[in-house]
């Protein structure tokens, strides 16, 4: 049954693929291609998920490390999305190498500001 859906899956992107004037024509969607995509959609959608419950945790809270945490998790999708629109496309610009290299450091650096605690001075 598993067997069934992964085989329409995959002649659907194989049709998509066939449709993409960028990509190579000889190019074929195979079932690994069709998994890596799903895990890739996954993990934008929990990405997505993250951000939007972090941002709600702000909102109930106030604690202001969860702005720089809700901010991490909404560049991870950026990266995603752009990491994804570059697989599409096959630009071999190193420009954008640099732009997800900028995101990335984005990322680790909100996530610092996010674990970080001020501290109080009690005198």
């Amino acid at each position: 049954m598993f067997e069934s859906y992964l085989s329409a899956i995959s002649n659907i992107f194989l049709q998509i693929d066939y449709l993409n004037p960028f990509d190579d024509p000889s190019d074929v969607v195979t079932q690994d291609d069709v998994i890596a995509g799903s895990v890739t959609v996954a993990i934008a959608g929990l990405s997505i998920f993250l951000t939007i419950m972090a941002v709600s945790a702000y909102r109930k809270t106030g604690v202001s490390q969860l702005k720089y945490i809700a901010l991490a998790f909404s560049l991870f999708t950026i990266y995603l999305t752009t990491e994804a629109i570059q697989e599409l496309f096959t630009f071999d610009d190193d420009s954008f190498d640099l732009f997800l290299s900028l995101i990335m450091l984005g990322i680790l650096i909100c996530f610092f500001f996010g674990i970080m605690r001020k501290k109080k001075n009690h005198v």
